[in-house]
């Protein structure tokens, strides 16, 4: 999701996030389960404040929300080929002449190459209104503890997540906000 913002904290991972499970509540609004597949990366997903935040999107909207996360380099599949794929596109037009300075003309440039791909671009208001949100939230969020060794997180309810591993092993913690 092109955004200008590139520091991709909690804020703009929770932006995009939401602006996804939006779009998806709009093409399949009886989905009730949401399994999400992801890389580790520790800065963006695979950290407190997102296993917290996790709670309020499913409560938000109505899933029932496990993120799973890939080992250290492992995991590239469909969703780096769709980001190469747009990007590409856009290179192509950029050789050919045409002008990309920001997100928005990003946005505009891979919308004319392809309708197959849904692109929205992630704005500086968006992201402001993450963190009018959660700001009170992630200021008290605990430590999860072995966060590093964790794969598999499954909101339980409102208040509750499930840490695991591995997605199917039986070994769990249990995490309560208050």
């Amino acid at each position: 999701m092109p955004t200008n913002d590139l520091t991709n904290d909690k804020y703009v991972v929770n932006s995009a996030l939401e602006i996804i499970f939006t779009e998806i509540k709009v093409l399949v609004p009886e989905l009730e389960i949401i399994d999400v597949f992801s890389d580790g990366a520790a800065s963006q997903f695979k950290q407190r404040f997102m296993f917290r935040n996790l709670v309020q999107l499913a409560r938000d909207f109505l899933f029932d929300l496990t993120w799973n996360f890939f080992g250290t380099s492992h995991g590239k599949g469909v969703v780096d080929g769709i980001g190469g794929t747009v990007k590409r596109l856009v290179w192509g037009s950029v050789l050919a002449g045409q002008t990309c300075r920001s997100a928005e003309d990003f946005v505009r440039i891979a919308k004319q190459k392809t309708n197959k791909i849904t692109l929205v671009e992630l704005t500086k208001n968006d992201i402001d209104a993450s963190k009018n949100k959660l700001q009170n939230i992630f200021a008290v969020v605990k430590a999860v503890p072995k966060t590093l060794k964790t794969h598999c997180i499954k909101v339980i309810d409102n208040k509750v997540i499930e840490c695991k591993y591995y997605s199917e092993g039986s070994r769990k913690r249990i995490i309560r906000y208050n």
